[in-house]
């Protein structure tokens, strides 16, 4: 493990090097260097802290009464925090002309976040254990701090044919917010989420990886594209962080899954061509893993407490309930259901897979505590009825709350567990995403609207594809699902005072889940219902950008909305006094409910700037 740790931390400098040293050897080389230092910082101007990490945990210090009529208090853990982020950031660009033929990129990338967000017991932002520590093969990584290579390769141009070797994003979609044939790479959302400057389409996010991609023209307007790319998966925001959205009574385990698959590929193919002046259309077939990955219930696998215990320690193993947290699990069923509704899951569904897949955790709750006689277990005591097919019927929101309660009751008021986490993980699994698109200009009158008008249209159809229940089941959710966008976008000149607005209108539907992945079945649910679920997701957006007569600034509106009725609104100005400095600022508003994509989010309104100097 040293070894692989070490070879993960410095391959990426090594490529770098590579590089850098290999442009002598070419009579015809040339280099140059460019880069930006940047602040980058979001002020919160929310009523709400982000409810997921412990400090910001809905039940911190509120009394609950539980179904057994005792009453629950949560430790106080909160934190008060006006700063969501405050990070710097760096980077350094390395252009080489190597030969006529062969060119060379790199880009070294250090981002360090200045630790100002009042936090739960010091949390880790980037140490990841995807590779070694750290998050991508080429990274450097601790706590507070990451330093990696997002581009790092070499291409090569001769005739109809190009090729790029090394360290690379492969960016395939063209939708705003939309990630429709935009499929080969996960998403980094370590440094701030994805609520950066919108139209800026995932550019910090998309994950790079090792690979290779070429391409051949033929046929005068046709061309062949290929990828070969090692499998790495999307990022989330770390536990206890700013923009962590896994609530912290659960333990996530999402390295176990990727080790299990460490070294897989992504393959694909795709193939562009031009019908007519105005009409081009491309084909695309991807075999990946899912980088989104499919989160189930997991063995919680004991602690020092729980193998301490004789008899019952070794169930307790086999479950995914975790019991002495030391106040950081749940407390209640009031607030177990309670984030069941935040995290789009079932409360109830939750449960009773937990029994279901868990046959220990039957064994645990079916001990006669006395041994042979009168003395009932905790199943017969809360009155459970078996269930045919695994564990107990467990269809309604009283019943789950009884078990959770009495699991949850602490040993001084007779309980055997007190607070509880539970675990889950993640695992990848493979699908074949098939993929159609369609570009056409519109050609009319000079200088009217509809004039140099272009529309697009994307769709995704994946057979079979895995999602994360809303109960957590063992193997999530198969469904085979469509995807599609479609795409209006135009330069339009309204006065000649100004330079020409960009706009760019457009509409995405999905039939089995949002533009998050979060499958549909765990819309629709209160902390005391269980989700009704949504038939498809559809969702509009709408940017534009209008630069100002010097260009010295630019105004920039970007919105997003769920026709269940949540909005994402972000309004932005960028100032460039010169050729060096920019200054950006920006806002993101939120506004949602149960029904809509937005509901996980209203916490998170806030003002960005970002100061940067170019050079």
């Amino acid at each position: 493990m040293i070894i692989l740790k070490n070879r993960v931390k410095w391959v990426g400098g090594a490529v770098a090097g590579m590089m850098l040293s290999s442009a002598p050897l070419f009579a015809d080389s040339s280099v140059s260097f460019s880069g930006l230092i940047r602040q980058e910082m979001a002020f919160s101007i929310s009523t709400q802290q982000n409810p997921y990490p412990q400090q910001g945990q809905v039940y911190n210090d509120k009394p609950v009464i539980s179904t057994f009529g005792d009453t629950r208090i949560r430790p106080d853990y909160t934190q008060d925090n006006d700063w969501n982020l405050m990070a710097t950031r760096i980077e350094i660009d390395m252009n080489a002309q190597l030969s006529n033929d062969w060119t060379a990129f790199v880009r070294l990338r250090g981002f360090f976040d200045n630790n100002i967000y009042k936090d739960y017991e010091d949390p880790n932002h980037f140490e990841t254990g995807f590779w070694g520590d750290c998050g991508s093969a080429v990274e450097i990584c601790d706590e507070n701090y990451m330093v990696d290579l997002p581009a790092a390769y070499l291409d090569y141009s001769h005739g109809p044919f190009w090729l790029r070797i090394g360290n690379q994003q492969i960016a395939l979609g063209e939708s705003l917010f939309f990630r429709v044939l935009d499929v080969a790479n996960g998403l980094d959302l370590r440094r701030h989420s994805f609520l950066d400057w919108a139209s800026e389409e995932y550019a910090d996010e998309r994950v790079a990886a090792p690979g290779i991609r070429g391409s051949v023209r033929f046929a005068d307007n046709w061309e062949l594209d290929g990828i070969v790319q090692l499998f790495s998966p999307t990022i989330f925001s770390a536990e206890n962080t700013p923009y962590d959205l896994v609530t912290s009574q659960f333990a996530l385990n999402h390295t176990d899954g990727f080790d299990d698959v460490r070294g897989d590929l992504t393959v694909g193919l795709r193939l562009k061509g031009q019908l007519t002046d105005a009409l081009h259309v491309q084909l695309l077939a991807i075999n990946r893993r899912n980088p989104d990955g499919v989160i189930s219930w997991t063995e919680m696998g004991g602690n020092a407490i729980t193998d301490s215990i004789p008899g019952i320690g070794p169930l307790i193993a086999q479950t995914p309930f975790e019991p002495f947290q030391g106040g950081q699990g749940a407390y209640s069923a009031t607030g177990f259901h309670e984030y069941g509704h935040l995290s789009y899951l079932s409360g109830t569904g939750v449960v009773d897979t937990a029994f279901r897949d868990f046959p220990a955790a039957v064994a645990l709750v079916s001990i006669d505590p006395d041994g042979p006689g009168p003395a009932l277990s905790l199943a017969d005591t809360l009155g459970l009825v078996p269930d045919p097919n695994g564990g107990f019927i467990i269809d309604n929101e009283l019943t789950a709350s009884m078990i959770l309660d009495a699991f949850f009751l602490p040993p001084e008021a007779g309980g055997a567990f007190g607070n509880m986490r539970g675990h889950i993980k993640r695992t990848y699994p493979w699908e074949n995403v098939f993929g159609f698109g369609i570009n056409y200009m519109i050609t009319a009158e000079q200088g009217s609207f509809l004039d140099q008008m272009m529309l697009r249209f994307e769709a995704t159809y994946t057979p079979d594809k895995k999602f994360t229940g809303s109960a957590l089941e063992k193997n999530g959710v198969e469904a085979d699902e469509f995807a599609a966008a479609f795409v209006v976008e135009k330069y339009h000149r309204f006065s000649d005072a100004f330079p020409a607005t960009y706009m760019v209108l457009q509409w995405l539907h999905k039939s089995e889940s949002d533009m998050f992945g979060r499958h549909l079945s765990g819309y629709n649910s209160t902390s005391n219902t269980m989700p009704k679920g949504r038939a498809d997701f559809d969702a509009v957006a709408f940017a534009l950008q209008q630069p100002s007569k010097t260009l010295m600034w630019r105004f920039d509106l970007s919105i997003l909305y769920d026709i269940e009725g949540g909005h994402y609104i972000q309004p932005g100005v960028r100032f460039k006094p010169n050729g060096n400095w920019t200054i950006e600022g920006y806002g993101n508003f939120f506004d949602g409910g149960p029904e809509d994509m937005m509901y996980s989010l209203e916490w998170a309104d806030e003002i960005g700037v970002r100061i940067g100097y170019q050079f």
